[in-house]
């Protein structure tokens, strides 16, 4: 039961990091039907603390492709670093908030920082009113009402206010800096270039948190072994 939301951190994190099967599998498509008249099939969810989130490409991939690529960060500041894609060094995450907060989604995701890791940093989201302006993970809160999808919905993913969605593009971020795939909400079409993607919760192993109000979040066991041609949706 979920008493108060967050306010003062005291979390112990392993920050090893949980490794994908590498095999192919069908990418995540949320319109994916059949004509069987048998009730829709979904994949298998556990649940969890702690997950990171694995990117599915729904729509124009990158090359190298991005497939199952991990949400991390980029560092650019004290406390601020913007979300990117990368192949390894996922950042993990978890779900914060009452049990109210997270039935009306006004809860937020965030994952540990530091050392030892104990500073809160949130899942930021740009302008809404603007596509240029990528999503961050910066100290503090985040964005209220960015979450992990929960019951009726049969996909776990994370959402944001709104519902449009992300997209990830190559730039570089910083002048002078490396490129790195980074992440933005949808607004209206993605650019040129760019991909659409779902971010899914992979179940992060051997690094739950010790916070006083942990929310467990629906998860996959491993998102690169989900072979998704084989459910359907009604």
């Amino acid at each position: 039961m979920y008493n108060q939301p967050i306010s003062k951190f005291q979390s112990k994190r392993q920050h090893g990091l949980h490794q994908s099967r590498n095999c192919s599998s069908a990418a995540f498509n949320p319109r994916l039907s059949s004509t069987n008249r048998h009730p829709p099939q979904y994949p298998q969810q556990t649940s969890t603390e702690s997950f990171t989130l694995i990117a599915n490409v729904t729509s124009g991939d990158l090359s190298p492709s991005i497939q199952n690529w991990a949400v991390t960060s980029y560092h650019t500041g004290a406390g601020m670093a913007y979300a990117v894609l990368a192949a390894e060094t996922p950042r993990i995450f978890y779900a914060n908030g009452t049990a109210e907060d997270l039935s009306f989604n006004r809860g937020n995701v965030l994952s540990d920082e530091g050392t030892p890791p104990t500073i809160p940093a949130g899942i930021v989201l740009g302008a809404a009113s603007s596509a240029t302006d990528s999503i961050s993970i910066n100290d503090g809160l985040g964005t209220a009402g960015v979450g992990i999808t929960r019951g009726p919905d049969p996909i776990a993913k994370l959402f944001v206010p709104g519902g449009q969605g992300f997209y990830a593009c190559e730039q570089v971020p910083v002048t002078g800096g490396s490129s790195a795939v980074m992440l933005f909400e949808k607004q209206d079409e993605t650019p040129a270039g760019c991909a659409d993607v779902v971010l899914l919760p992979q179940c992060s192993a051997g690094s739950g948190a010790t916070h006083p109000t942990p929310a467990l979040s629906g998860c996959y066991v491993d998102v690169a072994g989900i072979d998704w041609s084989v459910y359907y949706s009604s």
